[in-house]
């Protein structure tokens, strides 16, 4: 499927079954779990089938690790890059601008805007990973962080980007947690990964835990990794 009718649930094989419709264009949505849950794999593999297939741009922003070594990693999963996904690593900021450290969240929205302007209106997609490496850099907290993000969100918002942001949770994602963090206040949708444990067996899930303005199933969906990506199917917890 490719053009306009390309959807976000047809980028991972199993996803249309978790998604009766498809994640609306220009929500943000957070992506959410533990250590080793496959969430920039989940989210790399989600925008490079999807511009892939629709003819459009994207910028995935890794502040985590260089482009070299998140590409080595995506490779290990199977995933191919795509052309249409531009791959921005810390190094690139220090390059652009002198002292990041002043407002890098105003730094970031203007390079996702640049990038967005120069692209025009095909770059629709926009991934930054992570949001603790984000926070890590910044001088700020509490209700000056949750203000600085909500300007952040809603200006991208308002240039029409559909937005995945990553965030490590400290804690081991667990199937019967329901809590969520500040920043599932200020996105529309939340995806989480996480691992269930059944004796000596692990295994990664997915969850939709909100998306607004969309059909989704509510139950966990088992995630693994197979020669060609990640693989998304219905099995008992």
């Amino acid at each position: 499927m490719a053009g306009r009718n390309m959807r976000f649930k047809d980028t991972i094989d199993g996803l249309e079954e978790v998604f009766e419709t498809d994640i609306p264009k220009s929500s943000v949505v957070l992506v959410t779990g533990a250590a080793g849950t496959l969430k920039s794999g989940f989210t790399f593999q989600i925008l490079s089938n999807y511009l892939e297939g629709a003819g459009e741009y994207g910028l995935y922003v890794t502040l985590e690790q260089s482009k070299e070594n998140h590409l080595k990693n995506m490779e290990s999963m199977g995933l191919e890059p795509t052309k249409k996904l531009h791959i921005s690593d810390f190094s690139d900021y220090r390059l652009l601008y002198d002292d990041i450290s002043n407002d890098l969240l105003k730094t970031l929205e203007e390079n996702i805007i640049d990038f967005r302007q120069e692209a025009g209106d095909k770059c629709t997609c926009v991934a930054i990973d992570s949001l603790g490496a984000l926070y890590s850099l910044l001088d700020v907290g509490g209700k000056e962080l949750r203000k600085g993000m909500y300007r952040l969100l809603e200006s991208l918002r308002r240039e029409g980007l559909t937005t995945f942001l990553i965030l490590e949770e400290e804690k081991s994602s667990d199937i019967n947690d329901s809590s969520t963090s500040m920043e599932g206040y200020l996105v529309d949708g939340i995806i989480e990964l996480g691992l269930h444990f059944k004796g000596n067996v692990a295994n990664r899930y997915m969850r939709v835990r909100k998306m607004r303005a969309a059909s989704h199933s509510m139950e966990p969906w088992i995630v693994t990794v197979s020669d060609s990506g990640l693989k998304v199917y219905k099995g008992s917890f």
